[in-house]
């Protein structure tokens, strides 16, 4: 390994009141090369994709029904879904039967038209650049080239004029010469109805008036985004891979008027569209990480400061947390403040003050901190908070870590 692994004792006391809780923390030597990525300014990460991607990567989502109850899905419109699944073969049909992560860049965003039916899908075109990434969206596109439905569709004139040829790309490959941009992953989902509007001011653009680049959680045509959720075909068309429904979906916004704080958005979203009864559940129980890094000149300083504000949301389920082995150190959002020391084994202790936008009493939310390194050549501190949540069908969060 690049980096030596090194156990040391290391202590967070989180202070509510009169309440203090410590624990042990794994460390490394030195920090991470993603980490470190963390302390450019927003303005170097923007220009370089691979670099937000590779900060965006460091996310790791989950739900607890991350293991698809079925094969296929189809429409749940009366008789006719289940007909022209049952005899066209039009559905969804999953490439793993574990939900799936993907990070990369945005080429192309929308929505799905006025509501048909239930379904009022918002999208994102994904290309990856990180090969773990674009290896996987391989893995889709064979499975696409089996099938060979591009054919079907070419014989009504259908996007194409003439039979799809699978002997070349992006159905056969040479891995040293690979055009990211022939390899889309097609990130879908209907928002719950009721809760569009609050979303699309609050958190990411569904109502026709505001694209991508003018919304205030963005700034930007082309922004780097995770997703995490079903990877499957989608053939109700030409069986073109998706991540649909995505449940997870995080990004930086790099365009939050400082140069240095790093702003993250978050949301765990159950599926509104009432077609994908074997994939989506709620409530929606999961948890996730973000990291952060610290440059630590004045270790005695208080100006580290992390402000986690409520976006939209719906019902909490508390008694869901206990699927998720939440630590006994965890925190809860009952306070509108609190003070987090990080302690070493060296007496080195490193304030960080944890602010909400308002209290949420007896939410179902829980956060905690992991892995959390001193860099003491460098002087870096790094590290995971983590996020628990159990919600009727909704969180989104901003996240924003300042002071570095």
């Amino acid at each position: 390994m690049k980096h030596l692994l090194l156990v040391s004792l290391f202590a967070i006391i989180v202070q509510a009141g009169s309440a203090q809780v410590t624990y042990p923390i794994s460390t490394y030597n030195t920090t991470p090369d993603a980490f470190r990525y963390l302390l450019l300014t927003n303005q170097q990460i923007e220009d370089n994709d691979t670099i937000n991607e590779e900060i965006l990567d460091l996310v790791s989502p989950m739900v607890t029904d991350s293991i698809l109850g079925r094969k296929k899905e189809h429409h749940q419109v009366f008789l006719v879904g289940w007909f022209i699944h049952a005899f066209g073969n039009y559905n969804w049909r999953a490439i793993d039967m574990v939900k799936q992560k993907f990070v990369g860049t945005i080429r192309g965003d929308g929505r799905s038209g006025e509501e048909e039916f239930t379904e009022y899908d918002i999208n994102f075109d994904l290309y990856c650049h990180l090969h773990k990434y674009l290896w996987k969206a391989f893995k889709s596109f064979d499975r696409q080239g089996k099938i060979k439905r591009q054919d079907i569709r070419a014989q009504f004139h259908i996007h194409h004029h003439k039979p799809t040829d699978y002997t070349v790309a992006p159905f056969v490959r040479d891995t040293n010469k690979v055009d990211m941009y022939q390899y889309r992953e097609h990130c879908e989902l209907t928002p719950p109805r009721e809760y569009r509007s609050m979303l699309n001011y609050l958190f990411y653009p569904i109502l026709p008036g505001i694209n991508i680049d003018k919304h205030p959680n963005f700034g930007t045509r082309y922004p780097s985004m995770g997703f995490y959720g079903a990877s499957c075909m989608d053939c109700n068309h030409n069986c073109h891979p998706e991540i649909h429904p995505y449940e997870w979906i995080w990004w930086m916004n790099l365009h939050n008027g400082s140069a240095t704080d790093k702003t993250w958005m978050v949301g765990l979203l159950k599926d509104g569209s009432n077609r994908f009864h074997h994939w989506s559940h709620n409530p929606k129980t999961g948890k996730t990480t973000i990291p952060f890094a610290y440059k630590v000149d004045d270790p005695n300083a208080k100006d580290r400061l992390i402000t986690i504000e409520h976006l939209v949301f719906n019902r909490f389920i508390d008694s869901n947390l206990t699927k998720l082995n939440v630590p006994p150190t965890a925190f809860n959002a009952d306070n509108d403040s609190l003070q987090v020391n990080v302690t070493n084994d060296k007496g080195v202790k490193i304030p960080i003050t944890v602010n909400f936008n308002f209290p949420m009493i007896g939410s179902g939310l829980r956060y905690w901190f992991s892995d959390v390194n001193w860099d003491e050549k460098n002087h870096i501190l790094s590290g995971y908070l983590n996020l628990a949540t159990s919600v009727q069908d909704l969180y989104t969060m901003r996240v924003t870590f300042s002071g570095q």
